[in-house]
């Protein structure tokens, strides 16, 4: 990959060769909805989630979907429609209701792990832009009902919205840099306790852009697999392990091989 292209404002980004492609921007976008580290300074995503170690958004490498398989769907129309901006938004504190912490804007994508099939799209920014919160609620109409009313995980915004959010967002100071500040000292914490970064994937460190190479698609016989487990419970092919996780894992904890996993049946 080449590396020669830095973020406006936020973790260093790179001009990214094969296997990813450029994502044309039709001027659209979504609103994503993640869960936030309680126990961080800034609302970065909630790494000690019990069981759900959370890696998106995945700043420190300005991916979403590369690690994870978070959203497909909303991944899988990003790459169609060409909808290339996604704020996130997230919840602090309990009744508070949801503030907006920043945005991507993706330049470019690839297929994951579980591939197209899946609609696993890893998708990657050429620029990202995280601020001080900004409660939803307390946006100018219309942007304040569009983002403060209740949808469960994403929601897509058209061409205005996008242009909107994005000035709003812009015109504050970049904290990309405190955000992934943020990132090192919860992972540093979880660490400390437990001996893993992120417990519920065996995983000891964090994420860089050195990993992305086995979380791409190389497997062309993929077949389809759920994104969820009723009993949280997920079956290696490989190893025959049984792990417990809230959302499927790309890659096996035990045996770490890539793509092996799926649902567990009862009593199994």
């Amino acid at each position: 990959m080449r590396q020669n292209r830095d973020h406006e404002g936020g973790a260093a980004a790179r001009r990214l060769g094969d296997p990813w492609r450029e994502l044309p921007d039709a001027g659209r976008g979504y609103l994503s909805v993640y869960f936030s580290e309680p126990l961080a300074r800034w609302p970065v995503r909630e790494i000690t989630r019990r069981a759900d170690n959370k890696s998106d958004p995945n700043i420190e490498t300005g991916t979403y979907g590369l690690f994870s398989t978070c959203e497909p769907s909303m991944r899988n129309r990003i790459v169609l429609d060409g909808a290339a901006t996604i704020f996130f938004l997230t919840t602090r504190k309990p009744h508070q209701g949801r503030v907006i912490s920043g945005y991507y804007h993706v330049g470019w994508y690839t297929e994951g792990t579980q591939g197209a099939v899946n609609r696993d799209y890893a998708l990657a920014a050429d620029k990202m832009h995280f601020i001080d919160p900004i409660l939803a609620s307390d946006l100018a109409e219309p942007l304040a009902a569009i983002c403060s009313t209740q949808f469960r995980t994403m929601k897509p915004i058209d061409v205005e919205t996008v242009a909107t959010l994005r000035r709003i967002c812009d015109e504050r100071p970049d904290r990309t840099a405190e955000y992934l500040g943020e990132v090192e000292r919860i992972e540093a914490f979880a660490r400390a306790r437990s001996g893993y970064a992120y417990p519920s994937w065996g995983r000891e460190a964090g994420f860089s852009w050195a990993d992305a190479p086995e979380y791409y698609q190389t497997d062309a016989e993929l077949s389809k697999v759920p994104n969820s487990s009723r009993n949280r419970k997920w079956r290696c092919r490989e190893c025959g392990y049984v792990i417990k996780s809230g959302a499927l894992l790309k890659k096996c904890p035990l045996c770490k091989q890539m793509a092996t996993l799926a649902p567990a049946e009862e009593g199994a």
